[in-house]
């Protein structure tokens, strides 16, 4: 005798929608594993789909809540950034980044036996030839990012290098993270362009930010932040198109050559770069701009 339980996250913060998902995640990165998910508790969004992120607990052991705080960040001002974009170029398509909401987990799956005793299910492990119970992997407490789910073909426009894969034909995207660093003045670059491309434009998920504080406040924006490093390997790759006329962008040549050695040691790929994947290069500090 008993009855079933799924895993739940409490009401979201400053609202009354909460969260129910699936046993197995379906993607991870560095930080987070994803999980599929549906909004209840609000009839606006009741049923609809969602992405649950639930963040690893080594790295929260690690950063503690600037884990999800800097994801946050990120993604605000990615879309301040976005906002800025469209009103230069008011005819041109739109970009959207897609705004995580924190909660946390409630309960894990189980099995309550008597209507009490949790006996809590078998669920994918780490990795995904292995089974632990969902207390271990969905444990009580933990944080979590919810997104709404994009539906539809998912793409990597650019990486957080700068690259590009010779499938992707869009231009678009790699000129407004060039717009991002023009109009920061240099300060900032929004790359990481990933999500799906609609009729009117497109809505990107996890950005990355590279900034020139990331020597000074680390990981402020996330893990993928890498810093001036990043804003050189970015543009090392960067083609510029008719959009990016007149935009400020750093004078490669007169930066000195061990900068750009270590830029060009970052493999370019489609997939996230990791700042702790390059703790062999130290900070680079020195003025990037120049005029386009």
């Amino acid at each position: 005798m008993g009855n079933n339980q799924g895993n739940r996250c409490l009401p979201i913060e400053g609202t009354r929608r909460r969260v129910e998902f699936e046993d197995n995640w379906f993607a991870e990165g560095r930080s987070r594993r994803a999980y599929r998910g549906t909004y209840h508790g609000d009839r606006r969004v009741e049923g609809n789909k969602c992405v649950v992120k639930l963040y690893k607990q080594e790295w929260c052991d690690r950063m503690g809540e600037l884990a999800y705080r800097a994801d946050i960040r990120a993604s605000e001002r990615a879309q301040e950034m976005a906002m800025a974009f469209k009103q230069k170029y008011p005819t041109i398509e739109s970009i959207e980044f897609v705004q995580p909401e924190i909660s946390k987990i409630d309960h894990s799956s189980a099995f309550k036996l008597l209507g009490f005793i949790p006996i809590h299910k078998r669920v994918k492990g780490k990795t995904t030839e292995t089974k632990v119970t969902s207390k271990v992997m969905i444990p009580t407490g933990s944080t979590v990012a919810v997104e709404r789910y994009l539906e539809g073909e998912f793409i990597r426009f650019l990486s957080n290098t700068g690259y590009q894969g010779e499938e992707v034909l869009d231009t678009l995207p790699s000129a407004f993270s060039h717009f991002t660093f023009h109009i920061s003045n240099g300060q900032i670059l929004v790359c990481d362009l990933k999500g799906l491309r609609w009729e009117h434009g497109y809505v990107f998920t996890d950005p990355a930010i590279h900034s020139q504080t990331a020597g000074d406040r680390p990981n402020y924006f996330g893990p993928t932040d890498l810093g001036v490093l990043g804003m050189i390997k970015f543009f090392q790759n960067h083609r510029c198109n008719e959009l990016c006329e007149g935009f400020l962008k750093p004078d490669l040549v007169n930066i000195r050559p061990r900068h750009t050695s270590r830029a060009r040691r970052i493999t370019d790929r489609p997939e996230s770069t990791y700042m702790q994947e390059l703790e062999r290069h130290s900070p680079v500090g020195f003025e990037l701009l120049s005029s386009s």
